[in-house]
């Protein structure tokens, strides 16, 4: 499948429509909604587990649609960048966040987007559990984390209900999001 207007349309149309708001306090960072209620703050650059390098596959899945492009990582303890490519390899955006700001660069995405959820996700997936679990427990929430069979499964609560899963493997990492009903399987490249 390829990675067009429509599919980014779609995708941005998602964000807007389930992302409330998104604030940017003078000491409180960027924060998006992981419910409708409750908040998490953006960790900074240096929260990932490890300095990233990689290209990957995403799969997406959002309202029955599958989608398939590809994303460059490259992070740092300064900042974190993400170049999306379609399946041609043509570029369509990237999305740089330092901590103190996050850009986005594409004309595919229309002018108020909010990227700090596509930062969370990324989050979500591969900061360190640690930093992770205190941040969402700011805002209530819980984050579980067990491993089995080679898989390490990231859970986010909101007290009785299982919002996020994040099923991570040697060069795969699947994020489902049970809330917003949309998830993402993102395959490690070489």
């Amino acid at each position: 499948m390829k990675l067009t207007p429509r599919f980014l349309t779609a995708l941005i149309s998602f964000l807007l429509l389930f992302s409330c708001a998104t604030n940017r306090g003078r000491e409180t960072g960027y924060q998006v909604y992981v419910t409708d209620s409750q908040k998490y703050e953006l960790l900074q650059p240096d929260a990932f587990e490890e300095p990233m390098d990689r290209f990957q596959t995403i799969t997406g899945t959002f309202q029955g649609k599958v989608h398939i492009f590809g994303a460059y990582i490259r992070s740092s303890g300064e900042e974190v960048a993400i170049s999306f490519f379609n399946q041609m390899g043509g570029g369509v955006g990237e999305l740089v966040y330092t901590g103190d700001t996050l850009n986005a660069n594409s004309h595919f995405f229309p002018q108020g987007t909010k990227f700090e959820y596509m930062m969370a996700d990324f989050q979500f997936c591969y900061c360190k559990k640690k930093l992770l679990s205190s941040r969402l427990g700011e805002s209530g929430l819980r984050l579980e984390c067990q491993l089995q069979d080679k898989r390490e499964i990231r859970q986010i609560w909101s007290g009785n209900q299982l919002v996020i899963q994040i099923e991570r493997e040697k060069d795969r990492t699947r994020l489902t999001n049970f809330l917003r009903q949309y998830s993402y399987d993102i395959q490690e490249g070489n």
